[in-house]
């Protein structure tokens, strides 16, 4: 039997102060209120109070096992989506199902490309939307994103730029709309929303709780646009 010699890792970088905090990355969020709070683990380790990335210690799975599972769609990347594929911060094949979306908000302004690209920053989603209603799509429906904790191998994430403080815009709920109608005919999601990790449809990241890393994201306003944005996904995808 031979044994490879395991490669040495990378030393991360330091995360620039002009990167704008997401709350998944890095375990920040700055909520509505503007309380700052660290959240993570390492990644040998459960969820634990002290600063650090999400995904390793998800990778384990602590949470309850899902109730009922989606099929992985055979279309990976969305077409109306401008694709801006990551080469770290993702798990390749990663995804034991896909349950639904899960609404983020950035904390932030700009594309995310660049900060999710950082090794350093150990965190992902699938989709970003801007405020005039750009997509961009990073991690391929096949791939698992590091976005909500023990959350990732069951579910997509997109993240919305702005924050907390402030509700989505029309071009960013249409938007969303058009991604969540995109997943209804490739996942087979239900035009519901989905209070909790065991339930399948739209999403938001605090209800899987401590699991998910205990964020207060996206905040009271984006999640009581949850609603619209199925609406708007029902015109798009009728059933």
């Amino acid at each position: 039997m031979t044994h490879r010699k395991p490669k040495p890792k990378p030393r991360p970088r330091a995360v620039s102060r002009r990167d704008a905090m997401v709350c998944a990355s890095s375990g920040l969020i700055a909520t509505a209120f503007g309380v700052v709070a660290g959240f993570g683990g390492s990644p040998d380790s459960g969820p634990g109070p002290g600063p650090g990335p999400m995904e390793p210690w998800a990778e384990g799975g602590s949470g309850p096992a899902p109730a009922e599972a989606a099929s992985v769609p055979a279309q990976p990347w969305m077409p109306d989506a401008t694709l801006r594929p990551l080469s770290v911060n993702f798990t390749p094949g990663g995804l034991r199902e896909v349950r639904g979306l899960v609404l983020h908000v950035q904390e932030g302004e700009n594309s995310l490309h660049d900060r999710f690209s950082d090794p350093a920053v150990r965190s992902s989603a699938h989709f970003w939307v801007s405020q005039s209603g750009e997509i961009e799509q990073y991690v391929s429906a096949h791939d698992r994103a590091w976005a909500q904790g023990t959350g990732n191998p069951s579910w997509l994430s997109v993240e919305t730029s702005g924050f907390a403080s402030r509700p989505l815009t029309a071009q960013q709920v249409d938007s969303v709309a058009r991604i969540y109608a995109w997943g209804m005919a490739q996942h087979g999601w239900p035009l519901a929303p989905a209070p909790t990790p065991l339930g399948r449809g739209l999403g938001i990241h605090s209800m899987g709780g401590r699991a998910w890393g205990g964020h207060a994201c996206p905040g009271p306003l984006r999640s009581a646009q949850t609603g619209e944005i199925l609406t708007a996904a029902r015109g798009r995808h009728p059933r």
